[in-house]
């Protein structure tokens, strides 16, 4: 008996190790970051590999909102597992595809650390993959295919060299155009509706009528504010200076909120505004009062992507 017990624990620990080789390969952690940039609320992301029948849990603990991102675990896969590639689909608040157009099916491709970016449903991509993310490169890469697609907007870049204020993409997915007016002069007006026709938005870009030394913008904001509106009766005026998009801009801002008609015809109005001296930028948002509420902080998260975009 004591000459058999080295060769049956030899025996035992080399069929473990066989057991083991046999039950699994090596496994790899997948951490991947999402970053919203669907202009949508993103509330539901399913992401399973494209072998699984299921789609798997909500993988977001939070709704991620415009330009927000988040951490995602997806777990460990083997090597053969990972090249099988994994199918996803994002969903918003109201449980539907934020992109009814794209295909979930379609195998995706994760390296742990990739930043997915979900782009606008009204552009040619519904997704990016990248191993890291920068704002501003996705404005002006979503701005682009914006360009390339053809937004009926037309070129907002003039030959006079006037900066076109701008958050780099329509604000809201699904827009008409109602007005694009660009001036030789390089002053524009665009006006856009949302799909449902609750919200209108109003670009645009004015010779300046400020009286240098005779008007204080305080003043003459609001009145190029309230002018924007074709009612002679307004209610609710509020006028605020903003420190941080002063800043981001290098001329004050005003923040102007206020109500417009009465009854059916009143409409409420948040308008961003600055005066650079030559021109009057008004960037504005009017909504129906049965539009969608707290649509505040949607405001003010557009405010904060405004950017200028100088002619070359």
């Amino acid at each position: 008996m004591r000459q058999r017990r080295p060769l049956l624990a030899f025996t035992l620990a080399l069929l473990l190790c066989l057991s083991l080789a046999a039950c699994g390969a090596k496994q790899y952690p997948m951490q991947i970051t999402v970053v919203n940039r669907s202009t949508y609320p993103i509330a539901d992301i399913r992401i399973s590999l494209t072998t699984e029948e299921g789609w798997g849990e909500n993988r977001l603990e939070t709704t991620l909102e415009e330009g927000e991102s988040a951490g995602i675990d997806l777990g460990e896969y083997t090597e053969e597992q990972l090249s099988e590639g994994f199918q996803l689909q994002f969903y918003g608040a109201d449980g539907e595809p934020v992109n009814p157009d794209y295909d979930p099916s379609s195998p995706t491709f994760f390296e742990s650390g990739d930043f997915l970016i979900l782009a606008p449903p009204d552009l040619s991509v519904a997704l990016f993959l990248d191993t890291a993310y920068d704002s501003a490169a996705y404005d002006q890469k979503i701005a682009e295919l914006y360009a390339a697609d053809g937004d009926g907007r037309g070129d907002p870049i003039h030959e006079e060299g006037i900066p076109v204020l701008t958050c780099g993409m329509p604000p809201f997915t699904h827009m008409q155009n109602l007005r694009s007016d660009s001036n030789p002069d390089g002053t524009y007006h665009y006006t856009d509706i949302t799909e449902d026709g609750q919200i209108t938005v109003e670009n645009l870009a004015e010779p300046s009528a400020l009286v240098i030394d005779a008007q204080d913008l305080a003043d003459y904001l609001p009145a190029c504010a309230l002018a924007l509106s074709d009612s002679l009766t307004y209610d609710a005026l509020s006028v605020q200076e903003n420190e941080t998009y002063s800043e981001t801009l290098g001329y004050p801002v005003y923040i102007i909120t206020y109500t417009s008609g009465e009854g059916e015809d009143s409409r409420d109005w948040t308008v961003f505004a600055t005066d650079t001296g030559t021109c009057t930028y008004l960037y504005a948002f009017c909504e129906a009062p049965e539009a969608a509420e707290d649509m505040e902080e949607i405001y003010q998260s557009i405010f904060a992507q405004l950017h200028w975009s100088d002619a070359e």
